[in-house]
């Protein structure tokens, strides 16, 4: 029986692959030479790792504690504009979260945006507990995240399973001993080495499977 649910957030419960391409490009004018071709597939590759890793594989000429700083400055702007849920999401958390369901966050976010996301679309309060990158943990593939989750709620690896959709929150997910799910709503590609339980591409597809588990 699955009854814990950890979430991911970017690219899983909040799209923001426009957000992140809007950052992306006004630091790639600001900071990169004029010629340089703006691709979209390839900026969309920068999410799901961590912030720092994706800074320097984007700019590997600057010093990524600068560029870092920078991105944090100019993408809450973006937020107001292009951040978004996927279709039937919130009524899909909703069900979930009345049904007895325990939900729960582990991402790599800063809390003061991960928080921001949350209420700017209503769905915060679903949610038992919120783990960000400002609560000290390894970032994922590490499980520290999902034990501690695990642990919070007296849950057995079992009794839980990750929704993300990325490799980094599948093999996050495999270190705990737990399932995982990923989800398509970004058009994700996945390595043959990436083997969850399932992928789906609408959040009525993760519902049906969850009932399943229940």
């Amino acid at each position: 029986m699955v009854k814990l649910l950890i979430f991911d957030m970017d690219g899983t419960l909040i799209d923001t692959d426009k957000v992140l391409f809007e950052t992306r490009k006004e630091l790639f004018l600001l900071y990169k030479p004029k010629d340089f071709a703006i691709d979209e597939e390839v900026v969309r590759t920068y999410s799901g790792p961590p912030i720092q890793e994706s800074i320097a594989n984007a700019f590997p000429e600057r010093d990524p504690n600068f560029i870092l700083k920078e991105y944090r400055a100019r993408t809450e702007k973006y937020y107001d504009y292009y951040l978004k849920l996927y279709p039937g999401e919130k009524e899909i958390l909703k069900k979930l979260h009345s049904e007895g369901y325990i939900l729960t966050i582990a991402t790599q976010k800063n809390k003061k945006m991960a928080l921001k996301s949350l209420e700017m679309k209503g769905i915060c309060d679903y949610f038992s507990l919120i783990l960000t990158s400002n609560d000290g943990f390894k970032t994922k593939p590490s499980p520290d995240m999902i034990n501690y989750i695990l642990a919070n709620f007296n849950c057995k690896p079992e009794e839980a399973i990750m929704i993300g959709d990325t490799a980094y929150d599948y093999l996050a997910a495999k270190n705990a001993n737990v399932k995982s799910i990923l989800f398509k709503g970004s058009k994700r590609t996945y390595s043959e080495e990436v083997n969850p339980e399932g992928i789906f591409e609408t959040y009525d597809e993760i519902y049906r499977y969850l009932k399943q588990l229940w």
